[in-house]
């Protein structure tokens, strides 16, 4: 399988996991877990390879607006 699709696949499980059965209020802070800049710059790479509208990048760019907001809200 390839990495980019285990990565995918991976983040997609993440993202839907905490979905389910609770209003937002009842709902504590999720974590936010920090990745290493050299990771991160792994990632950035492997993303900008992707064709145009991929749906992985689309789904990255989603979850990037979930983690500020998740910041923002959980200091």
């Amino acid at each position: 399988m390839k990495t980019t699709l285990k990565i995918g696949l991976l983040v997609a499980t993440i993202a839907f996991a905490g979905c389910c059965g609770t209003t937002i209020a009842d709902r504590p802070c999720p974590r936010v877990t920090e990745f290493p800049a050299t990771l991160q710059r792994r990632a950035a790479e492997e993303l900008a390879n992707l064709p145009p509208g991929s749906a992985l990048a689309q789904m990255m760019d989603a979850i990037a607006v979930d983690r500020e907001f998740n910041r923002a809200v959980c200091r």
